[in-house]
């Protein structure tokens, strides 16, 4: 700590940060940025923390402590917010092989989406032609349901395998939930969307497959990727993309 800063204010300081403790980490739960960005908070806060010393300005009220602390914070926010990165695939942490790249057009992104979408459709016949065969493990189940992260994206951008590149995992929604997102009108909330609703169907199939083939049991495990066929078709179909498994595309 800076000699020129007071206990007192180291105090304010802590208590400013336990009030604030729920916004803060929510910001910084979206945020995720890099740690020069978040030095600047540190940066900020100091400076407003030093404005309270006994030797520049005694008579500061802990009151206008908290003020100035709360502007730097919404300051250094601001600053992470509008220099931020968008997050635009699931890989655990809402990131994926696009960060770091510029931003591009809804139409370039919806692009993008489908043809990773495409791709997990494809794994997910290779899976389905595998349970045909009778299989209930193999390299077309781990093709897709490990979980992984691969080394390197694919050439696609896939930093998982198909499910979770599909629909994703705690909390955080796949590629399949990013394209249907894109139906949503500007500053709209998408959880009624059509194409949500049906992302969130599909996501509800795809786990069942696997707990059967755990058992061995291909007969339940094929009845179970029927179900799941049947969700993702209708899925398709929202989305703009063929609906029938059977297309061309998909194989």
């Amino acid at each position: 700590i800076h000699p020129s800063i007071h206990q007192s204010s180291v105090r304010s300081i802590i208590v400013f940060i336990t009030i604030h403790k729920q916004e803060a980490t929510t910001t910084m739960r979206v945020v995720q940025q890099p740690l020069p960005l978040l030095v600047l908070i540190g940066v900020l806060t100091l400076k407003a923390c030093a404005a309270w010393s006994p030797s520049s300005s005694p008579m500061l009220s802990r009151k206008d402590m908290l003020k100035s602390s709360g502007a730097a914070a919404a300051v250094a926010t601001a600053f992470l917010i509008n220099h931020s990165p968008p997050a635009f695939a699931f890989d655990g942490s809402g990131s994926s092989a696009y960060v770091g790249r510029k931003a591009r057009s809804k139409e370039e992104l919806t692009t993008e989406y489908k043809a990773r979408v495409v791709q997990d459709v494809k794994d997910f016949n290779t899976l389905g032609a595998a349970i045909d065969r009778g299989e209930t493990e193999g390299d077309d189940w781990v093709g897709f349901f490990i979980q992984y992260q691969r080394r390197e994206p694919d050439e696609l951008g896939r930093t998982y395998a198909a499910r979770l590149d599909l629909i994703g995992e705690d909390g955080l929604g796949g590629v399949g939930l990013l394209l249907a997102g894109t139906f949503a009108k500007k500053g709209k909330p998408i959880d009624g969307l059509p194409q949500v609703k049906k992302f969130n169907a599909v996501a509800k199939t795809l786990m069942p497959i696997k707990k059967a083939a755990k058992s061995g049991d291909a007969a339940k495990a094929k009845k179970e990727w029927l179900k799941a066929s049947v969700a993702l078709s209708e899925y398709l179909q929202a989305v703009d993309l063929p609906e029938s498994l059977a297309d061309p595309i998909y194989n």
